[in-house]
């Protein structure tokens, strides 16, 4: 991973939606790849278990990467479009801090890193 960042959220999905959620995500628009890109994503992935969507970003820098996200037109549309799917996850009407809800890093293992 180098000089990068990673951060993990959570997102629960309306099981009503969790087909739509999914079949969505194959028209995610170029504004918000471009905005992601801008904000130094460097690798995104989004994994869906039952309700439960996993996003695992890394990116050059997070807070450059919620900078940039924050508040772009694009990015907010796409959010705005995608809540009605979602119990809870990204709220673009949350303070600018919280709207995206990263998780806590509470263990980690790597081999040889002497733990």
């Amino acid at each position: 991973m180098g000089d990068t960042e990673r951060a993990v959220y959570v997102q629960r999905i309306d099981p009503d939606h969790r087909e739509e959620y999914v079949d969505i995500h194959d028209e995610v628009p170029e504004g918000v790849k471009d905005a992601m890109a801008r904000g130094g994503v460097i690798d995104f992935e989004l994994y869906l278990r039952d309700d439960i969507a996993v996003c695992v970003l890394e990116a050059e820098d997070l807070d450059t990467y919620v900078e940039t996200v924050t508040g772009d037109p694009e990015v907010e549309e796409w959010e705005r479009r995608t809540a009605h799917l979602k119990q809870e996850g990204v709220d673009v009407d949350a303070d600018p801090d919280e709207q995206i809800p990263f998780m806590e890093r509470i263990w980690s293992f790597s081999p040889g890193d002497g733990d």
